[in-house]
């Protein structure tokens, strides 16, 4: 007989559960709702594939709320998770958090993490943060941009 905890260890994830919550929690980042954000990422007990996306926002959600010491256990895990030049956006992130936190050395440490070894400094450097999951509008949406 398999035990519940059994069960849902071997329960595979659904990816369209998991993507549904992370647009989500990126659109409430994105509208400045930190604690909507993270309530949806509460609804994500096993993100699979998707945790290093769950890192990050969790810690952008925690940065955007002012809790600078609790975001940077998330947003260092997620620099670690996500592969060179993906976690630029972590590592920046992370940077911000280690500064507000009096902890300088490392707030230069991270940002410089977050610049390619290939190129000059800091100050040659743009860097453009994009959101994750673009949501395309549809045709025939009942509520159209610009109408209410």
């Amino acid at each position: 007989m398999i035990s519940n905890q059994e069960e849902t260890e071997t329960k595979p994830i659904n990816p369209q559960f998991v993507v549904r919550h992370l647009a989500a929690a990126e659109g409430y980042l994105e509208l400045q709702m930190p604690t909507y954000a993270l309530e949806e990422l509460s609804r994500v007990p096993d993100a699979g594939p998707f945790e290093p996306i769950v890192q990050l926002f969790r810690g952008e959600a925690l940065q955007a709320q002012a809790k600078y010491a609790e975001a940077i256990q998330p947003l260092n895990l997620a620099a670690q998770m996500f592969p060179k030049p993906f976690n630029q956006r972590a590592f920046m992130a992370l940077s911000n958090c280690y500064r507000h936190e009096g902890q300088n050395q490392l707030a230069d440490e991270a940002a410089a993490a977050a610049i390619p070894p290939d190129v000059g400094g800091p100050d040659s450097v743009q860097m453009a943060v994009m959101p994750i999951f673009q949501i395309k509008d549809t045709v025939g949406n009942r509520i159209t941009h610009g109408h209410n």
